[in-house]
């Protein structure tokens, strides 16, 4: 019998302090260095989405240009 419930519930939100934000950028940004190619689009995605999130105001800026 398989049991398909994740094994814990994210909030709906999640709240963080600048240093947060910037502890969690900073993580990307040397995780996108060292991750293996098949990896590497999946770690952008997270920098623009966090980015856009972030900063709404850089608009086309965090285009697919990069695919």
């Amino acid at each position: 019998m398989s049991d398909d419930r994740p094994l814990v519930r994210l909030p709906d939100e999640v709240v963080l302090s600048r240093d947060e934000v910037a502890t969690v950028l900073a993580a990307l940004d040397v995780s996108e260095g060292l991750a293996a190619r098949s990896d590497e689009p999946l770690v952008r995605s997270a920098i623009r989405l966090l980015t856009a999130k972030l900063w709404p105001e850089l608009g086309d800026l965090l285009g697919d240009d990069e695919q």
